[in-house]
């Protein structure tokens, strides 16, 4: 049985309309015609084969809304620099690379995914396995905490001219979770099923030669791993919806 308290909650007050507004603020209006260039466009999100040997990736950043249940006020906490990479290896797997940094807080991923496709509609199904810490010392608290999840899925692409829609479905397990308070230690290891995650993307010419990655990620988890400094005493469901912003080199 875990035991909790209630740090300091360090987080920046923003209504998840707002995050709504700035979402749909940042979608431009691209006019183009699609091309054969625009069809081997890298796409971090889309489920397309990466050419063996190619690297893709982005940098941007991903900002999470925690339930009122755990803060006890609409509040979200510092985005997350985003980076994602994809390097492309024979019969259409790829290998998948992801880090989120917040400095006291920050996890690391590696994984595997394969990608096809029907007719206009591309799919892949992957699995990725995580590997999260945090710290925090502050007003008399003395914290850390790291643990091991992971997450398959599948995704189903579309193309709409030059711009690429993708929805993704994972699993979120839950495999290990550690933390510290001072002295006292506590642990739990297990394959636990923790949620589900949905994933929206739109991926679209910018500026030039350059792709913008648009999403909206809702997760439904008894546990999200930005949250294990506010040591959340729910065994429950709860909704986290995410934000994510990225920008494909």
């Amino acid at each position: 049985m875990r035991a909790y308290f209630r740090p300091f909650v360090h987080a920046v007050p923003l209504q998840p309309a707002m995050m709504l507004v700035l979402l749909l603020g940042l979608v431009l209006p691209v006019q183009g015609q699609t091309t054969d260039q625009d069809q081997s466009k890298p796409l971090m999100y889309f489920p397309e084969r990466v050419p063996e040997g190619k690297w893709w990736k982005s940098v941007g950043f991903t900002a999470v809304a925690p339930p009122v249940e755990i803060t006890e006020a609409l509040q979200v906490r510092w985005p997350a620099f985003d980076y994602n990479t994809l390097y492309g290896i024979p019969h259409g797997f790829a290998l998948e690379g992801r880090a989120a940094v917040q400095v006291l807080q920050n996890r690391f991923s590696g994984g595997l995914r394969w990608a096809s496709c029907a007719g206009p509609v591309s799919f892949s199904l992957g699995y990725d396995l995580y590997y999260w810490f945090g710290f925090l010392k502050l007003a008399g608290f003395d914290s850390k905490a790291h643990g091991w999840e992971g997450t398959p899925h599948v995704s189903i692409g579309y193309r709409f001219g030059d711009v690429a829609a993708t929805l993704k479905v994972e699993g979120l397990m839950e495999y290990s979770f550690t933390s510290y308070q001072a002295d006292l230690e506590v642990s739990t290891n297990s394959r636990t099923f923790a949620g589900a995650a949905f994933t929206f993307t739109l991926e679209q010419p910018f500026w030039k030669d350059q792709y913008l990655t648009l999403g909206f990620r809702g997760m439904y988890t008894k546990f999200y791993w930005e949250t294990w400094s506010l040591f959340p005493t729910f065994d429950r469901y709860l909704f986290y919806p995410e934000i994510i912003v990225g920008f494909i080199l």
